[in-house]
């Protein structure tokens, strides 16, 4: 190698060392914020700019929320929600009789819920929730 190219070298590492920093600073943006408030679940959308409410039925108790990125996901006594700020709406799944909620999860574009019986994955880009049963004795 020719000295008169090292700074040339240089330069071209330094900008290939910093360069995917950058593109992962941009991804790791909060584009939805979860409030619960009294008998509704409030999302706010960075990509739509406004909030949008889920009502709570009568005697419906939020268990537990979480919100990442571009998903928000709470569970009720009687309900699973989604919701996706690339939509700007929320997506209900039922809980079946005696389903017992295990965990739910945010992270980025996914959300997911897991339960005794099913797994359910919800995608922001998308809006939909994708189930999974498990079989019994598994």
């Amino acid at each position: 190698m020719h000295y008169k190219y090292i700074p040339l070298f240089l330069f071209f590492l330094v900008v290939a060392f910093f360069m995917p920093s950058s593109v992962i600073a941009e991804d790791d943006t909060n584009e939805v914020f979860l409030l619960e408030k009294g008998d509704k679940l409030l999302a706010f959308s960075g990509h739509e700019n406004n909030w949008f409410e889920q009502r709570l039925r009568p005697g419906e108790i939020v268990v537990k929320s979480k919100f990442d990125g571009n998903v928000a996901i709470a569970y009720t006594n009687l309900r699973i929600f989604g919701f996706s700020a690339y939509t700007g709406r929320w997506v209900e799944e039922k809980l079946r009789i005696k389903e017992i909620v295990s965990s739910i999860d945010a992270n980025g574009n996914v959300g997911t819920a897991i339960t005794d019986i099913r797994a359910l994955g919800f995608s922001a880009r998308t809006g939909v929730w994708i189930e999974k049963q498990f079989r019994i004795g598994n």
